[in-house]
């Protein structure tokens, strides 16, 4: 079980978002619920607020939960749970439940209107503040060659962290 941590996370973001693969949850009880993995983004400040920067596929299932819902959550998982997030990041949960399939389970909060991968060591809870479409005419070449050849653009989507949950076991830790 999470609990709000009132300490400041002191972890190396960009360590995080290389190694660890966090799963991104958007939806609420009225949309449902959708997972993916995520590595493109970023954490800072905006607007006097701290933030993630997340970035996902127009392509991508979730994304019509990011539009629909302002919650979002952020979940880290530790390395014991490896097959299960590779399998979420392979998968479309389209039709098929891809948390509940790979042995996991989401913890909805009814105060937020949101859910977060309930295995998870830690987690941010989120508000989307803001979402921009990027622009591929606007990029560098060898960017748009890499990335979009396909048009499959990304959506930015700003979002404020509310709270950061870690377990009951490293609560004092953080």
């Amino acid at each position: 079980m999470l609990r709000k941590s009132n300490k400041t996370y002191k972890e190396n973001v960009f360590e995080e978002l290389k190694t660890k693969t966090p799963i991104l949850t958007a939806g609420d009880k009225r949309h449902g619920f959708n997972s993916l993995t995520v590595s493109w983004g970023g954490f800072g400040e905006l607007w006097g607020k701290d933030v993630a920067y997340l970035f996902v596929r127009k392509s991508r299932y979730t994304h019509q939960f990011l539009e629909q819902s302002d919650s979002v959550t952020l979940s880290f998982l530790d390395e014991t749970y490896r097959e299960s997030i590779e399998f979420i990041g392979t998968h479309s949960g389209k039709n098929l439940n891809k948390v509940e399939a790979c042995g996991l389970a989401y913890t909805y909060d009814p105060d937020y209107d949101g859910a977060y991968i309930r295995q998870a060591s830690y987690c941010f809870k989120m508000k989307k503040l803001y979402q921009m479409e990027l622009a591929v005419e606007t990029m560098p070449k060898e960017i748009k060659e890499q990335f979009y050849m396909n048009q499959d653009l990304h959506t930015m989507f700003i979002c404020e962290i509310k709270q950061y949950l870690v377990t009951e076991e490293d609560y004092d830790l953080h």
